[in-house]
């Protein structure tokens, strides 16, 4: 029994971040997709950012949110 409680709260350990993570990936998405217009382009943006992030060692949410004001101001992006 003791086992099966520690099994159990190692699971629920290592699963609660990366549930966490999937409402910001989709608030994350949706912003790209407002900015850019379309959910295709959202996508392929998000996975060029997310490659910048890792290499920069930056919070996604910080390139994303960077990368929307400055496409925003630039007059490229939907207002």
């Amino acid at each position: 029994m003791k086992l099966r409680a520690i099994v159990t709260a190692i699971v629920i350990a290592l699963t609660t971040p990366a549930f966490a993570d999937i409402s910001d990936y989709d608030a994350m998405h949706r912003r790209l997709a407002d900015a850019l217009g379309s959910r295709a382009q959202a996508d392929a943006a998000y996975d060029k950012l997310i490659k910048e992030a890792n290499t920069y060692g930056q919070p996604i949410a910080s390139v994303v949110d960077l990368f929307i004001a400055l496409c925003t101001a630039s007059g490229e992006c939907n207002p």
